[in-house]
């Protein structure tokens, strides 16, 4: 009798017993009686699979007839899952094979021509008056009178008094000299009429002298009597030369009363503080019946006749201008020249406005910015105020923040493109296979949104002007023509108009 149990492993199926479970000629008996076969059975429970079979099947001694029929269609119904899931897998057809095609990057493209160009140079400074001033106090007192609605931002005309100083003391000063100067003119009179008494008296005893030293030769008076005469004229000679020095320290002593008169006079005058030019009052630092003293700030304003704006500029960006407006001559000859003798225009921009003032370059900055290695161009705007439009144009005024844009004389037809189209010295090219190509160029110069390229480019070639990411060599592309791009180009080189006002308005 055969007896044990079937101890049968799912996942580790062995080979044989599926090859087994696949034939067709076989049945259900014939395959369990091979796979009984294939197993060494011994007495005492020193049983051993035979080799290839890497899970077991184990029959113990003792096992009935009975406990084979019980596992019989357990058994049939595992093979027959079995056989299903191979058969499934036979049917499975391989995955289907894709044959993979290149695809076109979509790119946008502009063909390179020559343009007249103007060339430009943008800098940014800040806008003060060409003329400022300040009011000091010229002399002490207590401030006696302030204009009307004097304050900060108000205009005032040429002439217009803007404060007084209280002058009583002043005044008084002038009254004294007055006085001084009376009493040194009814002195120089009196002095007068005695020095015509002492010439006079002079005469007479210089007669008299006389008279004496010619009786003293006769002998008809002694020499003391002569002595005496000869004294009396050294004396009226003494006070005559008195009389006459007095007249000339009267003289001097009216002139400094006179200069001293003149002195009070002005003090009295810089009592009062009127405006030089027309002004624009940015700060006043003075309350009415306050004190103040010689040299102290009271009132500072801003002239409205003529702006300036001092805007820095890299050394690299006015090269090109100057080298066009001196035409052929040393650099360090016209240097300052060439500059002065380009256009200006001064921008304002606005959300909704760009205002454009005419400008003039007056002068350039005599030395280089340390830390920012720019050079400093001085314009000036006449009348600043003359247009200003309450909404709608505002005058150039003090901080304010606004662009210098200087161009040249003259156009030259030049190779350009987008500044964007540039990639660190290299442009991308489209070739006649729609492929990209990775070009050096030489750049000739660079302005605000186009560079003019010298070499590397000819006109008609196409370049990529959209972004690619990645760019690589040799990529397809799927090229579209970007007019938009093209028409900004044109309108950025073209020359504008020198118009006051540009209206730019939003997109919704």
């Amino acid at each position: 009798m055969i007896s044990g149990f079937v101890v049968y492993h799912i996942l580790g199926m062995p080979q044989e017993l599926l090859k087994l479970i696949t034939r067709p000629d076989l049945q259900l008996e014939e395959i369990f009686k091979k796979v009984h076969t294939n197993i060494l059975v011994s007495s005492n429970g020193n049983q051993q699979p035979k080799v290839g079979f890497k899970n077991t099947i184990i029959l113990q001694e003792n096992s009935s007839p009975m406990f084979l029929k019980k596992i019989r269609w357990p058994l049939l119904f595992l093979m027959l899952g079995f056989v299903v899931v191979f058969i499934a897998m036979k049917m499975k057809q391989p995955p289907q094979q894709v044959q993979r095609s290149e695809f076109a990057t979509k790119a946008r493209f502009i063909k390179v021509s020559m343009m007249p160009v103007q060339l430009k140079a943008s800098g940014f400074g800040t806008v003060q008056a060409a003329q400022s001033w300040e009011a000091v106090a010229e002399v002490a007192g207590r401030v006696h009178w302030l204009a009307k609605d004097l304050k900060d931002g108000i205009f005032v005309t040429a002439g217009d008094e803007l404060l007084r100083i209280d002058d009583s003391e002043y005044r008084l000063v002038l009254a004294q000299i007055d006085a001084q100067i009376k009493a040194s003119k009814v002195k120089y009179e009196t002095t007068q009429l005695s020095l015509k008494t002492t010439k006079r008296e002079l005469n007479l005893l210089q007669n008299e002298y006389a008279r004496q030293r010619a009786l003293v030769k006769k002998g008809a008076i002694s020499k003391s009597a002569k002595d005496s005469a000869e004294r009396a004229v050294l004396n009226a000679k003494n006070a005559l030369q008195n009389l006459e020095s007095s007249l000339l320290i009267n003289i001097a002593e009216r002139e400094v009363l006179k200069v001293q008169r003149q002195q009070a006079k002005l003090n009295i005058e810089r009592c009062s503080i009127t405006a030089p030019l027309d002004l624009r009052v940015t700060q006043v630092l003075i309350n009415p019946m306050e004190y103040v003293n010689r040299g102290q700030k009271l009132i500072t304003a801003d002239g409205i006749n003529k702006a300036e704006v001092i805007a820095q500029f890299p050394v690299g960006k006015l090269r090109p201008l100057v080298r066009q407006q001196i035409q052929g001559r040393p650099m360090t000859d016209s240097w300052v020249p060439g500059v002065v003798g380009l256009q200006a225009l001064i921008k304002l921009n606005t959300p909704n406005h760009r205002i454009i003032w005419p400008a003039k370059i007056e002068r350039v900055s005599g030395s280089i910015q340390t830390n920012t290695q720019t050079l400093g161009i001085v314009a000036t705007v006449e009348k600043p105020y003359a247009d200003a439009r309450s909404g709608k144009r505002p005058p150039l005024i003090r901080n304010m923040f606004v662009e210098l844009e200087l161009q040249g004389v003259g156009q030259q037809e030049q190779l350009v493109i987008p500044a964007t189209a540039l990639h660190e010295g290299e442009v991308y090219v489209i070739n006649d296979s729609n492929r990209l190509e990775k070009r050096k160029v030489q750049v000739l110069y660079q302005q605000k949104g186009f560079v003019a390229i010298a070499k590397g480019l000819t006109a008609g070639e196409s370049i990529v002007v959209s972004d690619l990411i990645p760019a690589l060599d040799g990529m397809l592309l799927a090229p579209i023509v970007d007019k938009k791009t093209k028409k900004a180009l044109m309108q950025t080189v073209a020359p504008k108009s020198m118009a006051m006002t540009e209206s730019r308005e939003k997109n919704p």
